[in-house]
This record gives C-alpha cells, structure tokens and sequence, in this order.
C-alpha cells in the first residue's frame, strides 16, 4: 500500500495517478470533509486527516509500504514558519509510530534555514523527516508558477521578479516530479534527489517559449523592486506572507537560492510545456 497525501493537490494528485495506472495499491489522505467519490471511483482507498492531527496521520500511514508527504506553505496563517514546524513535527511522529519509509516534497535551497522565504518552510520539513528516514525530492521553481500570468502573457508581456531577465533559473514540471516521487517510493535507502527541468530557463526563454506557443511576440519585463510588495498584496496575499514572497525573490536573485549538486534533470521542456498550458486555456474557452 502507498499512501499519498495532498491527492488533491497537483503533484500528490499525479503521484496517485501514476502509481494506479501502475496497478499498486493507493491509498488517498484527504482533509477532513472532503470528498472522496472520485479517488475511490478509480480504484484507491480514502482516508481523511488533518495535517496536525498525529493520531489521524498514524491511522493513515499504518500499513503502508511508503508514504508520500508535503508540507505546503501555510500562506493565510499569520506564521508561516510556525505552522511548517507542527505539520513538519506531526509528520515526524505519525511516520515513527506507524514505521513507514516516506518520500518528502522538498525545494531547491531547502538546505538554507534562513534567506529564501517560503522555501524555509521546506528546509524545516527536511530537519524533521531526517532522523525518521525519509528521503527528499528538491524541486526547482514550479513550470506551473507562470500560468497566472497568462492574461498578461496574451497581451505580449510576461511580468518576472526574476532578475536579470537573461538568467537561467531551474525549472521543473509536475509530471516528471511524480515520476520522480513514485521512483523514490519504491526505493528502500535514504536520500536527497535534486531534481529540474530537461534544461534551466531564464525569463527570456520562458518569454519565447511562449511567444511561440501563441504564435505572437511576448517579451519579458522585470517587475521593479519598489513594486513587488503592492504587487503580491494586488494578488490576494495577507500582508504576513507578503515579506516571506519577497525574501524568495531576494534569494534567487542574489544566487543564495541553489541547487547544492547538478540536478537530476526530467523529460519535460518549457516548450512543451507552454504549448501543453495554452491549448488547454483554449480548449477551455
């Protein structure tokens, strides 16, 4: 059995996918009131747990031959940093008490314990899982971060905290994340994977490959740094996240937020991928 947890969410989602079209069996931890018809129409068992509540977590893992755990920024919570170490702590516990092997949604820079923002949050769920054995998957700057900016992007522009606009920053993709994740469940050592794209885009060449895909001119514009904090409030953050979103940037601009090792790379191009996003906002409309 291998337990998933954030079946809803997009890389849990695809991790439970996979391992069902592999035939293994599933077993999905949803929150506590949803809904869980659509997993069990597809073959997997249903469990709901909070993600503080160890005695829920415990019952959930139980039984399983790994388990696969994320820890979410907590960004309506008034402490990002505190609400980490709860999950982070009752993960920890859970996984020790029900005696499973665990794969960890992890970040690149998750081994900095301060300077990169939300990504701190990963470097706390590293600190926790370690001594339980658990094994990690650090994953470059999400392909699916762009897609807000579609809009923007239809009218030519592509807004970037990313500076300069011609550094390749990695990149990954969902998809060759839980290839990755379900490779790791079946493995029985403990360790770290640092994994990004097929190559490392700048906002330049994320810019082209949607250009490209549009069939139309777009070019990248770096959003000023006396504009990035009305800029995430404009997006709907609460002003205790905003600082947390603005010392990320900080921290891939400045170079702190790295790979530690060559990463592993996936299958996935931010060409394939833009064209993948815009035919499926087309086929929508």
């Amino acid at each position: 059995m291998y337990v998933v947890m954030g079946a809803n969410g997009k890389t849990g989602g695809a991790v439970a996918r996979i391992l069902l079209d592999q035939e293994r069996p599933v077993r999905v931890v949803l929150r506590p009131g949803r809904s869980g018809e659509e997993w069990e129409s597809l073959g997997a068992e249903v469990a709901h747990a909070d993600v503080r509540d160890v005695e829920a977590l415990t019952g959930a893992f139980t039984g399983a031959r790994a388990v696969y755990v994320l820890n979410p920024p907590d960004y309506a919570g008034d402490d990002m940093l505190a609400s980490a170490r709860a999950v982070a702590g009752a993960y920890a516990t859970a996984i020790e008490a029900a005696g499973t092997r665990t794969v960890a949604l992890s970040s690149i820079g998750a081994q900095h314990a301060q300077g990169t923002g939300n990504i701190v949050t990963t470097h706390i769920l590293e600190q926790a899982l370690a001594p339980v054995g658990a094994r990690f998957v650090r994953a470059g700057n999400f392909m699916t971060n762009w897609l807000p900016s579609l809009p923007a992007l239809r009218d030519g522009v592509l807004p970037s905290f990313f500076a300069p606009l011609d550094r390749p920053i990695p990149h990954v993709a969902v998809p060759d994340i839980a290839a990755t994740v379900v490779r790791e469940l079946q493995r029985s050592d403990s360790r770290t994977v640092e994994l990004a794209a097929a190559a490392d885009y700048s906002p330049n060449d994320v810019a082209a490959a949607y250009a490209h895909a549009l069939g139309r001119p777009v070019t990248a514009q770096v959003v000023e740094r006396g504009q990035w904090h009305q800029a995430h409030a404009d997006m709907g953050l609460p002003p205790a996240a905003i600082g947390n979103w603005l010392e990320m940037w900080e921290g891939f601009n400045t170079g702190h937020i790295l790979f530690e090792s060559a990463p592993e790379r996936g299958r996935t191009t931010m060409e394939d991928f833009a064209k993948a996003a815009i035919a499926r906002t087309e086929m929508a409309q």
